[in-house]
């Protein structure tokens, strides 16, 4: 029978510990003397299994935001397989601008949820704005490559990517401030759904697919 001792749950209660002194003071105001204190281990320890806090808060938040792009990226990868001419502005926003499954999966954990919103600063996970449009701005351009190859938008078709990125920026740093008011779920969802009928006419005119 394990103990307390054995490895993995020392690196279990570390994780506990440092998820909680998160919580409670934010990353940035957390000590790894703290961490340990609420783990009942040496800070000796905690090195056997950590670098640093920000390798605690990376092993804690890095799962969950691999979760988050993954229901994305099949939520996309589905679409495209139904991708012509004729339903294309009906994809761009049941699709490519539907962050539903997102949010739904963002509020199942809400621990997680509170540390990556509001708890992060400090941390590579804080600039949350931009980590989020860096992300979608890729997956956009995946669709348009996908257009591209299926005569949707012309081979000629160019844009540039600075002028992309602050298109996207506009919308997803919206999308983390209404996260960042910390709505319940249908609210939220009901936020959001107004912003992707406010900004898809303007994407697709920018994609000249209006």
């Amino acid at each position: 029978m394990a103990t307390t001792n054995s490895p993995a749950s020392t690196h279990d209660l570390l994780l506990q510990a440092g998820l909680a002194a998160f919580l409670d003071h934010g990353y940035e105001q957390t000590t790894l003397r703290e961490i340990c204190r609420g783990a009942h281990r040496t800070t000796g320890a905690f090195y056997q299994y950590f670098h640093s806090k920000a390798d605690l808060l990376a092993e804690l938040l890095q799962p969950f935001l691999t979760t988050l792009t993954t229901t994305y990226d099949q939520q996309l990868t589905i679409g495209l397989t139904e991708l012509t001419n004729q339903n294309a502005p009906a994809f761009w926003q049941a699709t490519v601008m539907n962050l539903d499954p997102v949010i739904t999966e963002l509020y199942q954990q809400p621990n997680l949820k509170q540390l990556l919103l509001f708890c992060a600063d400090g941390s590579k996970y804080g600039p949350l704005a931009e980590l989020a449009t860096q992300y979608f701005t890729t997956q956009i351009i995946r669709v348009i490559n996908a257009m591209q190859e299926r005569g949707i938008l012309p081979i000629t078709f160019q844009f540039n990517y600075q002028e992309l990125h602050f298109h996207a920026f506009a919308f997803y740093a919206t999308v983390v401030d209404i996260l960042r008011h910390d709505y319940p779920q249908p609210e939220t969802l009901v936020l959001t759904h107004q912003l992707e009928q406010f900004f898809t006419p303007s994407w697709l005119n920018w994609l000249e697919l209006q």
